[in-house]
């Protein structure tokens, strides 16, 4: 449990050395000064505290560093902080309290900040919780409730902070391009999946410098079309009935980026980025005996950050002249995007301050 309030400034309540030990262990020396961290970095955090924010007399301070000056009542409301690894390495489909805090071992996983061999405490009943992101966290495509980040589910009293710093990326997975098709309409683009999922009661979130993307949906595929150039009734001059294939979709930006959709003779959308969405294919076009001209719809481009609607599909359209039963059709639409923030029914979440958010932060359900 976390030491217990000042009770006011002066403090009405004492503190005793043993009240420090049983929050954050003994130190070799058992001196007070041995909890001052010296220079300890983590991640995007420089000069880490051994309890950061909400200590002291006011509770708005962290326990002192290096050669600072240390006292009793520095200690007030401080509690162990818990870092999870968000850090190290580029991850895919993580979920914090299980795949990190739950791992056998803490390297790449998290840091008990000041605990000996990172010894885990009971329970993070009372503890500080900061999943601490720097480098990027993708998803996977399929459902729109798939995310890349679960907090997880963490023991009632856990105070739990997630920290997109910089160089932190969480987003969703970019939805597929639809595919064209000759002489029908062309499919609609796949939607996107989301970044962050919110399991525990209380969470709140901080961009420091950091984004949370949501993946952003497909581009829709360009119509197709046929038709074939007139002649008289014996056929005389008649050209060959002829098919135009839509372009495919472009994928969405995410992280993957979505993946570019097919059509005949080549005409594919690209793939998306984590930066950047697919183009939509070029429509073919296609001639009856040099006059009768049909052509396919170019594909719609996935959605990105600085167009954050997947475009649809162009329409198939006919030029030249001397058409006999033209068929054009509709492009089809663009797939829909995933969310910032997702949430299991029944929880709510802070954000603290203005944080750099693209996409939805109210949807429920998360996988």
């Amino acid at each position: 449990m976390a030491i217990k309030a000042s009770g006011g400034n002066p403090p009405s309540n004492s503190l005793s050395f043993s009240e420090i030990e049983n929050e954050f262990g003994q130190n070799s020396k058992r001196s007070l000064g041995e909890y001052r961290m010296n220079n300890l970095n983590i991640g995007a955090l420089t000069e880490v505290s051994l309890s950061r924010d909400g200590c002291g007399i006011s509770a708005n301070s962290n326990i002192p560093v290096d050669n600072q000056e240390i006292k009793f009542s520095d200690f007030f409301s401080a509690k162990q902080n818990i870092i999870i690894d968000f850090h190290s390495s580029n991850q895919n489909r993580k979920n914090a309290k299980n795949d990190k805090y739950n791992a056998s071992s803490a390297s790449g996983n998290f840091t008990v900040v000041g605990s000996p061999g990172n010894s885990k405490p009971t329970s993070t009943n009372g503890k500080k919780v900061i999943i601490h992101v720097t480098k990027s966290i993708g998803s996977a495509t399929g459902s729109v409730n798939n995310v890349a980040l679960r907090t997880g589910n963490w023991d009632s009293g856990t105070e739990l902070l997630v920290e997109v710093a910089t160089g932190g990326l969480i987003m969703g997975a970019g939805g597929k391009g639809g595919d064209g098709r000759e002489s029908t309409s062309g499919l609609p683009g796949e939607n996107g999946t989301s970044a962050l999922g919110i399991d525990y009661n209380g969470t709140n979130i901080q961009t420091t410098g950091g984004s949370i993307i949501c993946g952003f949906g497909g581009g829709g595929a360009g119509g197709g079309g046929e038709t074939k150039k007139e002649g008289n009734w014996r056929g005389a001059g008649r050209g060959p009935e002829v098919n135009a294939a839509g372009g495919g979709g472009g994928g969405g930006q995410g992280i993957p980026g979505g993946a570019g959709g097919t059509s005949p003779e080549n005409r594919n959308g690209t793939a998306g980025s984590a930066t950047a969405a697919g183009e939509g294919g070029e429509g073919a076009e296609v001639t009856s005996r040099g006059a009768a001209t049909i052509n396919g719809g170019t594909g719609g481009e996935g959605g990105h950050t600085g167009d954050t609607s997947a475009d649809t599909g162009d329409n198939a359209f006919l030029s030249g002249s001397e058409h006999e039963d033209p068929n054009t059709t509709s492009g089809g639409s663009g797939g829909p995007n995933g969310a910032a923030i997702r949430k299991v029914s029944g929880i709510n979440f802070t954000l603290i301050g203005s944080p750099s958010i693209t996409g939805a932060t109210d949807q429920i359900g998360v996988s």
